[in-house]
């Protein structure tokens, strides 16, 4: 019945554009119009839902669209695939199709998430180092604001680089470091940064000695990492385990398996 609606719309379809030909070029800009406006919703949409992932692993929305939509399809006609083998119901393939396209999708979208997660546990390691630099130079007798160029001269790699690029801008806009610092934090959605952004400005604006607080933020961040590198071999050890279990089992039933053949041949 489905099948021979289709082909009679198809149909249908078909007559319509040989005897009106103008339908085809209306509808082709309809869809082309409908197409862009839906992928411009899905960019905004999404720039929204992930703005701090999509800035702190340096992806653009399009990308991220773009992966989702290569993932959903690939998921969809692995879904359809599979379901046409074991039973091709145009039902079954249909739903079969819809969950490979949303595992599809969420699987590309739990990828950057993940990328993410890595990036903001690795800019607070750099940010935990960028902090006893800042502490030595303090300790040394330098400015707040000197402190904090030169320890971010002094690192390399990403984070510094992010860092470094925080401050010449407030320097080029004439704002307070910590002031950028802390919308840095904000964007990255890194706590840590905009708690450490408003310690430095008590420093900046009000003259208060902060070199001990921030001493005790910095071993609180790696007190964290600490404890975080220990959770993550814990679950990996027992993750380690689960093999182990299997093998064990699998062993179990290779020796009782004769047993068990006699027990059902007797009876």
């Amino acid at each position: 019945m489905i099948v021979a609606a289709a082909a009679g719309a198809v149909v249908g379809a078909g007559a319509a554009i040989c005897l009106r030909p103008q339908i085809a070029v209306t509808t082709r800009s309809m869809l082309v119009i409908a197409w862009r406006q839906a992928l411009v919703r899905v960019r905004r949409s999404t720039g929204r839902r992930f703005a701090s992932d999509l800035e702190i692993t340096g992806r653009s929305d399009a990308d991220l669209v773009v992966s989702q939509l290569s993932w959903g399809l690939a998921g969809g006609a692995a879904g359809c695939a599979f379901m046409l083998v074991i039973s091709p119901v145009v039902p079954a393939v249909t739903a079969a199709m819809a969950l490979g396209a949303l595992c599809g999708g969420s699987a590309a979208t739990s990828r950057v998430r993940r990328a993410a997660r890595e990036r903001r546990r690795r800019f607070q390691h750099a940010f935990s180092a960028y902090l006893d630099l800042v502490n030595v130079l303090l300790a040394g007798g330098a400015g707040m604001e000197t402190a904090l160029t030169v320890a971010g001269d002094a690192g390399d790699g990403w984070s510094f680089e992010l860092i470094r690029t925080c401050l010449v801008r407030a320097r080029v806009g004439r704002q307070s470091p910590w002031d950028e610092l802390a919308a840095l934090g904000r964007r990255l959605d890194i706590a840590e940064l905009v708690e450490v952004a408003g310690t430095i400005s008590l420093s900046g604006e009000h003259g208060a000695r902060v070199r001990g607080s921030l001493a005790a933020r910095a071993e609180a961040l790696r007190h964290r990492q600490l404890a975080g590198i220990e959770a993550r071999a814990q679950a990996a050890t027992e993750r380690m385990g689960v093999p182990l279990v299997l093998l064990f089992v699998a062993f179990i039933g290779l020796l009782g398996y004769p047993a068990l053949q006699m027990v059902v041949m007797a009876m």
